[in-house]
């Protein structure tokens, strides 16, 4: 509602609440109502000064020319009025001063009447009830109060002035206060009845609304987030479906290839035959560790894997990785060790470290080159425990290392292996615990990923 600002007083434009929101809409009604006045005060004295020059030209005499001329005066007040209403323009002043000039021009015909005439005394007093009901739908009541106070006292001079009986003045007097004073309280509380009303109405209409918006929204929300959780569920489900329907095939195969590798080397004089053999039982090992680490992150993901936390040594975790991987390592001609306290315990979940130190162990190796070093290492940093993998291989590009550990976080450019779901796997691993997985620096070294535990410590 524009009702203060429309109003050309700013007071009630940054009033809060609902009394503010009355006022400013006692002030837009207050104009409406003003621009209706304006109008009918240029009507009237249009067809009144009509009146008045027919009745000059019939030779009605100067009376009428006088009338003509005050109505003429009348009139342009009230055009200017009507203007600067339009124009929105000081709006209560001119108002006010709209309905004091009323007041005057009457007040001035009032002054021209004639000792004895009663009639016109009457007249007046109506005419002065018209004009104090209309300025009190146009301006507050203490403004029609005033007015209504001095209008009553002219009248009341009038009928002394005029030689009016006592009893007939009292009565004027008595009538036009009475209903003066009623038209400007009434007037004034009936607008901000309606204004109130009307703003309840409002506001009732917005909360209904506002609800049924709400209400909409929220079971959109809750349509989307069954559509989810199905959809989770079902990609849950598919991915159970297919790690059941892999792992059994997967794993007929490496027992294949390696009772064929076992009776090739028992014939002898198949060496490449055997050494094709166990590259493919690596593959299919690694093919294997691939189909289970699905079936883990999508646990991890939803929830279903908790960490299951035991005091472990932790060197011993590391020199077990470390010995899984050294023949791979020693055809790599890559040097692998482990540096931990030998006293150092922590909380960890052994199954879900061991695959964690697995895979960094796996990608460290993946990237190596020959002569290459790579080290295991733990201990306690600040209450927490950090499992650090560090190499001396390629460091790891600038453009891969914002996304390294997200799902499928493989930089495009790079045919980097075990570099997508491993190190995301990672990443669950470490949440898992509480934790989180780092790029971290290390002087001397290349690349050093590091998983820090601040619920590990024993």
């Amino acid at each position: 509602m524009r009702g203060a600002e429309v109003a050309g007083d700013t007071t009630f434009a940054h009033t809060p609440g609902l009394d503010g929101a009355v006022r400013a809409g006692v002030q837009e009604v207050r104009f409406r109502n003003g621009m209706a006045v304006a109008w009918i005060r240029v009507v009237l004295r249009v067809l009144t000064l009509t009146l008045w020059i027919a009745t000059g030209l019939r030779g009605g005499g100067d009376v009428y020319w006088e009338a003509a001329v005050a109505n003429s005066l009348h009139l342009a007040v009230g055009i200017a009025v009507l203007l600067l209403l339009r124009r929105r323009l000081q709006v209560d002043r001119v108002l006010l001063a709209a309905a004091a000039v009323d007041l005057l021009v009457v007040a001035f015909a009032g002054l021209r009447t004639e000792a004895g005439d009663g009639a016109s005394v009457g007249y007046l007093m109506g005419v002065f009830e018209l004009i104090l009901l209309l300025a009190a739908l146009t301006l507050p009541r203490r403004q029609v109060s005033v007015l209504a106070l001095l209008a009553t006292a002219f009248q009341g001079y009038l009928g002394i002035r005029t030689g009016v009986e006592l009893p007939f003045i009292l009565a004027t007097v008595l009538t036009l206060g009475a209903f003066s004073l009623a038209a400007a309280w009434a007037g004034a509380r009936m607008i901000e009845l309606a204004t109130r009303d009307a703003l309840d109405v409002y506001a009732a209409q917005l909360v209904g609304d506002h609800r049924d918006a709400l209400a909409r929204a929220n079971a959109e929300i809750a349509a989307k987030h069954d559509q989810l959780t199905l959809a989770q569920q079902q990609a849950a489900a598919l991915t159970q479906l297919i790690v059941h329907d892999l792992r059994n095939p997967l794993a007929s195969i490496v027992q294949f290839i390696s009772l064929a590798a076992t009776r090739a080397q028992q014939h002898g004089g198949l060496a490449e035959l055997e050494e094709d053999l166990r590259l493919a039982g690596e593959e299919g090992q690694r093919l294997a560790g691939m189909v289970s680490d699905l079936q883990l992150v999508a646990r991890l993901e939803s929830g279903a894997m908790l960490a299951r936390l035991r005091v472990a040594p932790i060197r011993l975790l590391l020199e077990t990785a470390t010995r899984d991987v050294e023949p791979r390592a020693r055809d790599l001609r890559v040097t692998v060790s482990a540096v931990a306290d030998p006293n150092l315990m922590a909380r960890v979940d052994l199954d879900l470290v061991r695959r964690l130190l697995e895979i960094l162990l796996v990608h460290a190796l993946c990237d190596a080159r020959p002569g290459d070093r790579v080290e295991l290492d733990a201990g306690l940093v600040e209450g927490e425990l950090r499992i650090v993998v560090r190499s001396s291989g390629p460091p790891v590009p600038a453009e891969a290392r914002e996304r390294l550990f997200e799902k499928h976080g493989q930089d495009p450019g790079q045919q980097r292996r075990g570099a997508g779901l491993g190190l995301y796997l990672c990443r669950l691993i470490a949440e898992a615990h509480g934790g989180r997985m780092v790029l971290a620096e290390a002087p001397g070294w290349s690349v050093a990923f590091e998983a820090r535990l601040p619920g590990a410590t024993a």
